[in-house]
């Protein structure tokens, strides 16, 4: 059986849009293969605004998310 999370990801992005309201991630930039402007991390972390007017070619992929 496949991972729920995606899907939750996906539907809480919807339902937080749907409503007018700004999404955000909450990322480790510690982990491998993250990659974020270093000045903004504070305590090996970074929150970002992944609305689509922030955003460019937002993917909520299975296993990663990425934006440009």
């Amino acid at each position: 059986m496949t991972s729920s999370r995606p899907y939750l990801i996906r539907a809480i992005y919807d339902w937080i849009t749907d409503n007018n309201m700004t999404p955000y991630l909450l990322v480790n930039a510690k982990m491998e293969g993250v990659n974020v402007p270093p000045q903004h991390v504070e305590n090996g972390k970074i929150v970002l605004n992944i609305a689509t007017g922030a955003v460019g070619s937002l993917s909520l992929g299975n296993d990663c998310i990425e934006f440009s």
